[in-house]
């Protein structure tokens, strides 16, 4: 159940970022922004340890923390290489 709340949390966060980053929720390097996003939640579940809303031993608030800032700086990294 962990796997399937992270996954979701990830996918929420990936599409919500590259929404409100590039206006499109897919587009090129789409696969390389989930990939982020999914490091990042997990990421920051690890890091951030558990506080607030766990859910299947998912903390939710953290790993979208993480989710934002991770998929938040690839997409300013990834603008300054093109």
């Amino acid at each position: 159940m962990f796997w399937l709340v992270w996954v979701l949390v990830s996918l929420i966060v990936w599409w919500g970022m590259n929404t409100l980053m590039t206006g499109k929720a897919g587009g090129n390097g789409w696969l390389a922004s989930l990939i982020v996003a999914l490091l990042g939640t997990w990421l920051g579940d690890l890091l951030l340890g558990n506080w607030l809303w766990i859910l299947a031993g998912f903390n939710v608030f953290a790993g979208v923390i993480g989710g934002v800032v991770l998929v938040w700086l690839w997409n300013l990294v990834s603008k300054q290489l093109k």
